[in-house]
């Protein structure tokens, strides 16, 4: 195509076939191709190749394309899905189109294995082809190491499915926050390890999002404009999106800040091409997870604001974990987590109904208890859990059983011990008082609990282990309600009052404990289910602050409930970081 004709699809991009990538899938699901009986390790090496040939940068910007006309498809879809899907159920591949996220983070992530110039351009439909038959791979592989009516199934194909396509159900902003709680009491500690604060990665992340955000905007249009679909790009649209995404290091310091300490931050978030190593497969750690700068000789490749915000919430916890402050770091890290689930619950709850911090004696020992609230006949205890899930876990089938049990049981399991050894010492009479943070003692009867609910907030996202799958692997009655801080801070704020709040988690809790397969079927006694708790809030309020009947699969139900939930959020300034 000639670069300086006009471009041919001028009432993009309603020309492009968001469902092309899912019949690419379906063909390749078929096994009628070349790859039908490679292994692992083939398809990933036919993959390295090709992005060699095809060239680092190259690649990059063409994911990057992708990436754009994804997002002006997705945007361009929101008044059709609104007008034909009203209620907000499974999006249909018309309506999610191209590559899952997370293969194009791993798409990403391995193309950081080379740094190569473009010797024979290749079609990004090749690159995407090799990524589609690995995460069919994976699905080859789960088939044969459970039977499909054993409840261990979802968990075990579930996590592994989960690194493979989505992102987790959190907003950046979220992610923001959590970054700044957790970091903020290592201000000094970070100063002298990094050379910046938490402060300064804020207010660095705000000033380049306010920059790439409308250097990005209208471009995924532009780039529609060029490309013939998601899998086949025109040189004219890898041009124009070359143009806008990369930049020399001097046109980011003149736009954020000339100093030692923003090249501090920068020198520690970016990643070299050919530098990254040990990256084999899309439950490994992601090089970008680290590091989501990409430079190569004097130019970076802006990173979508999205990759930053999850990297800083999670990065600088492997500095100060392999730093000489490792023993105080793990033993006070949880912190930030308790103080953000108090404050989220103290927009529902009357603060002199929540304690937060007590005490109690139990078997001679003093035990420790995160937060307590005795609203009316109905007191809630919570426990706060900030276990991360790990590799083994993440990897699902591929990981083994041991390891997701293991991680169930020390994050899930052990919260909710904690939670119902308070209620079980009560009625029993062996607890008889419990001591606030500020001295105040207060008497517990044995009816005082008879009615108690028991939540569980974790710090990172377990996905549909904690929507549903943590009941079939962990023998506890009753059923705890088990949900992220993420989410928590979105159900604190649609759910404005203690009733309606508990009215949710008692029809929550009972969507859990119905969802139990039975030998040869699919959830016949579940009503919905998804992985993410703001799918399920969707659905109730939708539906008049109750649960429809009847079996529904919700994925993508609650999308933009958490995105005008966020914004109401932002804008009566509740965050702790500033910009």
């Amino acid at each position: 195509m000639d670069v300086n004709e006009d471009p041919p699809f001028v009432n993009s991009p309603e020309h492009l076939d968001p469902s092309e990538v899912h019949r690419q899938d379906e063909k390749l699901q078929r096994g009628n191709h070349s790859l039908a009986h490679s292994d692992h390790d083939e398809i990933l090496s036919s993959l390295l190749q090709t992005i060699r040939t095809n060239g680092t940068r190259r690649t990059l910007t063409q994911f990057y394309v992708h990436n754009l006309l994804r997002m002006s498809l997705l945007r361009h879809g929101d008044q059709s899905r609104a007008t034909s899907n009203p209620t907000g159920l499974e999006l249909s591949p018309e309506q999610d189109p191209g590559l899952p996220p997370r293969l194009v983070q791993f798409g990403v992530g391995i193309t950081l294995e080379t740094d190569t110039e473009t010797t024979d351009p290749q079609s990004f439909e090749q690159i995407a082809t090799y990524l589609l038959e690995l995460k069919n791979w994976y699905a080859r592989q789960g088939s044969s190491h459970l039977p499909l009516d054993s409840p261990m199934a979802d968990p075990y194909f579930g996590m592994v499915w989960r690194e493979l396509t989505t992102l987790r159900h959190a907003d950046g902003f979220q992610m923001l926050e959590k970054a700044y709680r957790a970091y903020k009491p290592w201000e000094q500690e970070m100063e002298e390890l990094l050379g910046f604060s938490i402060e300064d990665a804020v207010y660095y992340t705000r000033e380049l999002t306010d920059w790439i955000t409308p250097r990005l905007e209208g471009q995924d249009t532009e780039v529609a404009r060029w490309s013939p679909s998601l899998l086949d790009f025109s040189q004219k649209a890898i041009e124009l999106t070359d143009e806008a995404v990369w930049v020399s290091e001097e046109t980011l310091v003149d736009w954020c800040d000339d100093s030692p300490r923003f090249q501090n931050f920068l020198e520690r978030l970016v990643v070299e091409p050919g530098t990254a190593s040990g990256f084999r497969t899309p439950v490994d750690v992601n090089p970008l997870e680290r590091a989501p700068f990409i430079r190569t000789g004097d130019e970076f490749l802006l990173p979508l604001p999205r990759t930053v915000l999850y990297a800083l919430a999670n990065t600088f916890y492997y500095d100060l974990i392999d730093s000489e402050y490792q023993g105080e770091f793990q033993l006070r890290f949880g912190d930030w987590l308790e103080e953000w689930t108090g404050d989220c619950l103290s927009k529902v709850f009357s603060k002199d109904d929540i304690i937060r911090n007590y005490t109690y004696e139990y078997d001679g020992e003093e035990v420790e208890g995160d937060i307590l609230i005795l609203h009316d006949d109905e007191p809630i205890i919570i426990e706060c859990k900030g276990k991360k899930l790990r590799a083994e876990t993440r990897k699902g089938n591929f990981g083994g059983i041991d390891a997701i049990k293991e991680d169930i049981e020390r994050g899930i399991g052990d919260a909710y011990h904690q939670a119902d050894r308070l209620v079980t010492g009560v009625q029993s009479g062996q607890i008889t008082e419990i001591e606030t943070s500020d001295g105040t003692t207060i008497c517990l009867e044995p009816s005082t609990l008879e009615d108690a609910h028991r939540w569980l907030v974790l710090g990172e996202s377990y996905g549909s282990i904690a929507t549903r799958d943590f009941a079939k692997i962990l023998d506890i009655t009753p059923v705890p309600y088990v949900c992220d801080i993420y989410d928590l801070q979105v159900l604190a704020e649609v759910l404005e009052s203690p009733e309606r709040l508990l009215h949710y988690v008692r029809q929550r809790t009972r969507q859990t404990t119905v969802q139990l397969r039975r030998p040869g079927t699919q959830y016949v006694n579940s009503k919905t289910f998804s992985s993410d708790e703001i799918d399920y809030l969707a659905v109730y309020k939708r539906n008049g602050w109750e649960f429809p009947p009847g079996a529904q699969r919700i994925t993508g139900a609650g999308d933009n409930l958490r995105e005008d939930a966020i914004d109401s959020i932002m804008d009566s300034g509740e965050f702790q970081f500033t910009f």
